[in-house]
């Protein structure tokens, strides 16, 4: 049998690793309703005529239109990790960034860059 985690948060009911989960919602919660997320599809999105959508977004890698279900707002720069305190900054920043550090992406590209994304923070955490 593994051995059992501390659970030293939210009254001791919590792991650290959940503690830190709930923090990273709580803010991903807020990024749903952050203006600037708004501002960049307003910009990007294309009336469209005959169809039972109104507008339509272009993805930015793969330059192909899509109706707003199948599109999502990305960090260009990926907002991080947020496992300590230390990280709080940073990941903030980051999450709540200006227009130019944005992209609208279709759900397949989305997922394609996610995965290289983590791919990548994956190689550099093993080489430390």
């Amino acid at each position: 049998m593994g051995v059992r985690v501390p659970r030293t948060r939210a009254g001791n009911k919590w792991t650290e690793a959940r503690y830190w989960a709930f923090i990273r919602s709580a803010l991903r919660g807020a990024w749903s309703r952050y203006p600037v997320k708004h501002a960049l599809k307003m910009a990007q999105r294309r009336s469209v005529t005959g169809k039972k959508h109104s507008f339509e977004y272009q993805c930015n890698m793969c330059s192909a239109w899509f109706m707003d279900k199948e599109v999502q707002v990305d960090h260009i720069v990926p907002a991080g990790s947020l496992k300590t305190y230390d990280d709080l900054p940073a990941f903030v920043e980051n999450l709540f960034c200006e227009l130019e550090d944005l992209q609208i992406l279709c759900k397949p590209c989305h997922l394609i860059k996610t995965g290289i994304e983590n791919e990548q923070r994956k190689s550099k955490e093993t080489r430390k």
